[in-house]
């Protein structure tokens, strides 16, 4: 008996043990909670034939590229947390990753002006431009192409057009998540801090807002390679002013996007009328809901400013305080220059007539008169081309250049 009873208490023992140090290893193999990531999807993947046909929709030679082009890719859709107006939300966009093991650069594109939710990168992966953009990464890169907030996974928020603040913050934070999706060891492209940014139109106002942050707030984060900023307006002011200043405008729902989004945010507390003649002014709020393209909106609206614009506006909005909110708004969220360290090309089409190219001529004079040299600083026009022909030329440009620093 008491053999059996010394018996039975030794397997108590050995099981309790057994219980206990399993709990410990449990506790001890935890993983850390990511603290931007949620979720990622497979969207698709590109064999490298396929990225040469993808490829050569832009570059009709594609000879000269086709010898960099050593990996099969893999495009998924990543949720993140960022915040909006103080408040945590779900954002969302793209990455883009070769499917050969490694540790790579990364390469951020910023995206121009859309109003339409099924036009977002993630809901459009296989579009003209992210398409594009999605198969550098078979050149050894890994691509990050944000949604923006209003788009993907924040469909249900305004988007805030040409906001700083929360462009830059929803752009680092898919970054920040990036890497922590980088740490899965399913994961065989590893992302490094080397970065590459890159952006057309508004894209470019964001990409030349997300260097500025970089390098004031964040170069020990990022290791900032190069940007390409392209075709942006990076002072808003200038751009009122310019469109105030044509009979003609080419793209009206351009400037009702940016003045609806300011109100809709609460920026300024002016009525739209105070801006936007009638019947323009009553439409415009249920024109931005994501389901209207801006070809749609711009048909509704009308390209005569004396007919869009109140002749208060028109008139009065250097001197009238009514308009006193919007200029600061204008100013706060443009671009100022300041004293770059980071290699940096402006991009602009000679025959822009959306943005002007003298847009960028302007930011590269201010970027002079702060002291920029020529080996930080380029200004490059393309000769014949407009705000949309240019494109191609400019990503083909960036690609190339970006690949040399590489």
């Amino acid at each position: 008996m008491n053999t059996l009873k010394q018996y039975r208490l030794f397997l108590m023992i050995i099981v309790f043990s057994g219980l206990f140090l399993n709990s410990c290893t449990k506790k001890d193999m935890s993983v850390t909670p990511n603290q931007y990531l949620i979720t990622n999807e497979l969207k698709f993947g590109m064999t490298t034939a396929d990225v040469k046909t993808s490829l050569q929709t832009y570059i009709p030679d594609i000879g000269l590229v086709g010898s960099l082009i050593q990996s099969d890719i893999e495009v998924q859709k990543i949720v993140y947390k960022t915040t909006f107006k103080g408040t945590s939300i779900q954002a969302s966009g793209l990455v883009c990753l070769p499917k050969t093991a490694g540790n790579y650069p990364v390469l951020c594109f910023q995206n121009g002006t859309n109003t339409l939710h099924s036009e977002a990168p993630t809901e459009n992966p296989k579009g003209d431009v992210v398409s594009m953009l999605e198969s550098v990464a078979s050149m050894g890169f890994i691509v990050v192409i944000p949604d923006y907030i209003g788009f993907g996974a924040s469909a249900q928020f305004p988007h805030p057009y040409l906001h700083a603040e929360s462009t830059t913050q929803s752009i680092l934070d898919m970054l920040r998540a990036v890497n922590e999706y980088g740490t899965d060891v399913k994961v065989v492209a590893k992302p490094i801090k080397k970065l590459f940014i890159f952006g057309y139109s508004q894209g470019g106002w964001a990409t030349m807002l997300l260097q500025k942050a970089i390098e004031t707030n964040f170069s020990t984060e990022f290791h900032l390679v190069a940007s390409s900023c392209a075709s942006g307006p990076y002072s808003i002011s200038y751009m009122n002013d310019y469109v105030s200043r044509q009979t003609d405008y080419p793209m009206p729902y351009f400037l009702a996007y940016l003045l609806n989004a300011y109100t809709t945010i609460g920026l300024v507390t002016n009525p739209l009328s105070d801006f936007i003649q009638a019947p323009y002014a009553a439409i415009i709020p249920g024109l931005f809901d994501g389901s209207n393209s801006g070809g749609s909106i711009n048909a509704l609206l009308t390209t005569k400013m004396a007919s869009f614009l109140t002749p208060e506006y028109l008139s009065g909005f250097a001197t009238n305080t009514k308009f006193s909110a919007l200029k600061s708004a204008f100013i706060a969220n443009s671009v100022e220059a300041w004293n770059i360290s980071t290699p940096t090309r402006l991009y602009h089409g000679a025959d822009d007539n959306y943005i002007p190219v003298s847009m960028s001529e302007t930011m590269f004079a201010d970027f002079k008169t702060k002291g920029v040299p020529d080996s930080k600083i380029q200004l490059m026009i393309i000769p014949g081309t407009d705000h949309t022909t240019a494109i191609g030329p400019v990503a083909m440009n960036t690609i190339l250049w970006f690949l040399g620093l590489k």
